[in-house]
């Protein structure tokens, strides 16, 4: 019962990573669209101050469009080494005139599809080498009964 446990808990957390990165495909943004930004090299050092040094890419939630730029809910950011530092949904303002490129996260089908087959393969896996687990009945025996008293 654990190992189909851990096997379930592994197979839900690697759904996180079925995702794409696309060039956004329409004009206008949604609201709530997980976007990734890609920073010019002068974008970088201008929001250091808010995103941190040399981060090259700001992914996160559209909220709005505004005068000053795009405003995200940003949930992770990386830098240019490759780190990527997770963030909390703080809001921050990138002006438009630092974004190089603005990627739209699309799930990924075969590497979804790729993902189920595999936890499905493995599931079956560990049903055959455990079981269908322990219940709760016995079988008769030659133990002695219950006392009369």
């Amino acid at each position: 019962m654990r190992s189909m446990l851990v096997c379930v808990v592994l197979a839900v957390m690697s759904q996180a990573g079925c995702y794409n990165y696309a060039p956004l495909r329409r004009s206008e943004l949604l609201p709530s669209t997980y976007l990734a930004l890609t920073l010019t090299e002068a974008g970088s050092e201008e929001l250091a101050a808010y995103l941190g040094p040399d981060v090259l890419v700001v992914r996160g939630r559209f909220l709005s469009a505004t005068d000053r730029g795009l405003m995200l809910s940003v949930s992770a950011v990386e830098n240019r080494r490759g780190d990527i530092l997770e963030w909390k949904g703080e809001s921050v303002g990138v002006p438009g005139e630092f974004v190089r490129s603005l990627e739209e996260r699309h799930p990924a089908t075969g590497k979804t599809v790729m993902l189920a087959g595999v936890s499905l393969a493995g599931f079956f896996v560990a049903y055959a080498a455990f079981g269908p687990g322990v219940g709760g009945a016995t079988s008769g025996g030659s133990g002695p009964g219950p006392s009369p008293h």
